[in-house]
């Protein structure tokens, strides 16, 4: 199974607040950038500065897929009334 990647650079909100008067954008616009959400030369090189300047770049591996299981819905004596697996729900 293939593994989802995603990155984010973190940053405090007042090196936030300090890149988005550094380039002239919003600080929602630098959050984005930040995320990954945009990429636009602008978002690349605030991306650069960020991480210049203390920003620390993560990689979030999702494994939300790997943990789905089946799941037993019990009535108040124990007795198994649904079960849901793959997002399906079995009576």
């Amino acid at each position: 199974m293939e593994k989802k990647i995603r990155q984010k650079i973190e940053l405090d909100a007042e090196g936030k607040a300090k890149l988005a008067k550094a380039f002239g954008v919003t600080v929602q616009n630098v959050s984005q950038a930040l995320r990954f959400k945009r990429n636009s030369p602008t978002a690349f090189q605030i991306r650069e500065a960020a991480l210049k300047n203390g920003g620390r770049k993560l990689d979030i591996y999702d494994v939300t897929d790997e943990t789905k299981r089946q799941v037993k819905i019990l009535d108040s004596k124990g007795n198994v009334k649904a079960v849901i697996a793959n997002d399906t729900i079995t009576l």
